[in-house]
């Protein structure tokens, strides 16, 4: 027999068995069809414990009177502190802000200004004393004060700045030795006046 004779029976026995093997696959496959059930899921509940209220170590305090605004500390335990960066916001289309003074139980600040461009009066402490400032439970510091003139009528508003979207101006209190950024509660103040 010669090639071309080989050839001529070869290929049909080839192509009859590539077509029985696949009929056989497929039938295969079908008798042995993996037989799924419907999968049910259960909606998972995920319980959030709520989360308990952290206890403030400070109250800052915004206080007016006779047109000069206050911010005072106040503790709730006996602490030590490295530093104290205080922000508070206000209205500069409604008042005008001036004569910023600091209490003398603190250092010089490192940072201070009034920002009409933001609308905050800015305190930045730091405590060069190893041992840091020392507060005890109920002691107040008077922080900072300020002069304030209307410069319309109505109620104005201040508060301490806990930052922004770009976490810019927050108010922190720093403990001496953990470095710990110690909790805090404060107030709104708002003052009505008249022209």
């Amino acid at each position: 027999m010669n090639k071309e004779n080989i050839l001529k029976y070869l290929v049909p026995v080839v192509a009859v068995i590539v077509l029985l093997e696949s009929i056989m696959l497929m039938t295969n496959l079908q008798n042995n069809k993996v037989q799924t059930k419907p999968v049910v899921v259960k909606p998972s509940i995920t319980v959030v414990e709520p989360t308990k209220a952290v206890e403030a170590v400070y109250d800052i305090q915004l206080t007016e009177d006779k047109g000069k605004v206050m911010v005072t500390m106040v503790g709730q335990t006996d602490r030590k502190l490295d530093s104290v960066d205080i922000y508070v916001k206000y209205d500069t289309s409604q008042v005008d802000v001036s004569n910023l003074m600091f209490d003398k139980k603190l250092p010089s600040p490192a940072f201070s200004k009034i920002s009409t461009l933001k609308g905050m009066v800015v305190a930045n402490f730091l405590i060069s004393n190893p041992t840091g400032l020392s507060l005890t439970a109920g002691e107040k510091l008077n922080v900072m004060t300020f002069n304030i003139k209307p410069k319309a009528t109505g109620p104005i508003s201040f508060e301490i700045s806990t930052g922004n979207a770009a976490k810019e101006s927050v108010t922190m209190i720093v403990e001496n030795g953990t470095s710990k950024v110690l909790p805090f509660k404060s107030n709104k103040l708002t003052v009505n006046t008249s022209l």
